[in-house]
């Protein structure tokens, strides 16, 4: 089977349905570092003041745990005292927070080659996993138009993206997930204690599944659709609620003009939406049992994530070869899920880097 499969389904992102048609373009991306450009966005300020060092990073073809291991050499501190909002790319330019105890020697400037300190400031608190509200992506790609791009970019503006899981979740070559696979031969029914270190496996074992929903959303035509009892969510957010049969037609209107979102599951034993939603996405996840009984034996309840994903400032210039787009996502949304709208790409870039 292949490492990245649900059941006997490829979730490479190539093989999954894209929500407006064919691939209007066709290349590479990530021939260079500097191709791909990431700028945390946290949605706030520092507060200028506090007991924890507030550090703006730039760092280039190295990840988030590589960059924050060197700023704490450099600064004299252990790495468990460093905090940061989220992990960006590796082969990339990434510019984010990161957070130092007050007993950092640090100062702006370049730490080595690959990672320099733009900027200081103070907050009360230690910035922590998920403390952001996005990212602004600059991205080159090199090929060659093959279709109407701008009415694709006009799409993808207007209604979005399927909000697939990106392969960096599933790890090397599909690592994390064959992880989790050899886990649930280990445990059939998930009844053990997951431990910490596995958490990765089994959060790449829930992305598959919830992958695997969202095309099957599409390949049935009803990827934006909802009927009573279903579960939506307000768009860019956590919240989630089930939909009245009175208010259907409101919400179907509101999905359409982008303040909500349909939801698909992370597993979990325990649904949280109506039996018909929950008997379509249980008979697609059950594709994989493997996967599936040792999911729901794990997690007791199921949560809940957006199919789609809205890109705002997306903006496009087609120069020769070359296409460069921008957009900003929310926390939780890849980037090459957007890319994958606009056609077939291929990444230059072989992931050996952690």
């Amino acid at each position: 089977m292949n490492n990245l499969s649900y059941g006997n389904r490829s979730i490479e992102l190539s093989d999954l349905p894209r929500g407006h048609g064919e691939p209007v373009f066709e290349g590479k991306y990530r021939v260079k570092a500097s191709d791909f450009l990431v700028t945390e966005d946290l949605g706030f300020e520092p507060e200028g003041i506090g007991p924890h060092i507030w550090a703006l990073i730039r760092k280039v073809g190295i990840s988030t745990e590589e960059a924050c291991l060197r700023l704490g050499r450099a600064t004299k501190v252990s790495r468990r005292d460093l905090g940061y909002a989220g992990k960006k790319d590796t082969h990339a330019i990434s510019i984010q927070w990161v957070s130092l105890p007050d007993s950092a020697r640090i100062d702006v400037g370049s730490i080595d080659s690959c990672l320099k300190v733009l900027r200081l400031s103070r907050n009360q608190r230690k910035l922590k996993i998920g403390q952001l509200a996005g990212n602004y992506f600059q991205v080159r790609l090199y090929g060659v138009v093959m279709g109407n791009l701008s009415e694709r970019l006009k799409a993808i503006g207007s209604v979005g993206v399927p909000n697939y899981f990106g392969l960096q979740r599933f790890g090397r070559s599909g690592s994390n997930l064959e992880r989790a696979r050899q886990l649930a031969r280990r445990d059939p029914s998930g009844s053990r204690r997951l431990h910490p270190r596995d958490g990765m496996a089994a959060s790449a074992a829930r992305s598959a599944g919830f992958n695997t929903v969202v095309a099957e959303r599409l390949r049935t035509d009803r990827w934006l659709d909802v009927t009573v009892g279903d579960v939506v969510s307000l768009a860019g957010r956590g919240s989630h609620f089930p939909v009245s049969e009175a208010d259907i037609s409101n919400i179907q209107s509101r999905i359409m003009a982008g303040e909500l979102d349909t939801t698909a599951p992370m597993a979990g034993r325990i649904s949280k939406t109506s039996s018909e939603q929950n008997a379509f996405e249980t008979a697609t996840l059950q594709t994989d049992p493997e996967l599936f009984d040792w999911m729901t034996g794990i997690f007791r309840e199921e949560d809940r994530r957006a199919v789609r994903v809205l890109p705002k400032h997306l903006e496009a210039e087609v120069s020769e070869n070359t296409l460069q787009v921008s957009f900003w996502l929310p926390k939780g949304s890849f980037a090459t899920a957007v890319l994958n709208e606009l056609g077939t790409l291929r990444e230059s870039y072989a992931r050996t880097a952690s």
